[in-house]
């Protein structure tokens, strides 16, 4: 069995987190932790690089949520590197709705070269007709919030 190994840097004003080896129920703790912390202390460009990633169940893909929704709260931006097309890991994050949620990439290079606010920006009605601006690919519902 192979944990989550996280490690982190710089790249082009981006803060680059690279997950590797297995994002599940065991190893979400220290990849939450390293999320949640390099947002409060301030980070507003993130790329999560999940290309070395051999497995990650929903616990996993639960952590990435929080971190967007904490990233966007902030008024920052959040990538993915997904693993290759055709790997298991990426169609099970495909099947978790992955390219709805994020802004994805094929390597660390492009999502670090793309301009900032690359994605464009929808226009969604609020519950009560008010309309609100969200970034992203496409409208999104509202994501429940998790319970500590």
């Amino acid at each position: 069995m192979t944990f989550a190994n996280v490690s982190y840097g710089q790249r082009h004003g981006w803060t680059l987190i690279q997950i590797s080896g297995e994002l599940d129920l065991a190893g979400v703790a220290a990849v939450r932790e390293r999320l949640h912390g390099t947002i409060w202390e301030g980070c507003r460009h993130l790329v999560v690089d999940l290309s070395r990633l051999e497995f990650c169940d929903s616990t996993g893909f639960a952590a990435l949520i929080a971190g967007r929704r904490h990233m966007m709260a902030r008024g920052g931006q959040i990538r993915l590197v997904l693993p290759a097309p055709g790997s298991k890991v990426r169609e099970i994050l495909n099947v978790f709705g992955t390219p709805r949620l994020f802004e994805v990439f094929d390597s660390p290079a492009e999502a670090v070269g793309a301009p900032c606010d690359s994605a464009r920006r929808e226009t969604v009605q609020g519950p009560r007709g008010r309309g609100r601006i969200r970034s992203g690919l496409r409208a999104l519902g509202s994501i429940p919030r998790q319970r500590n």
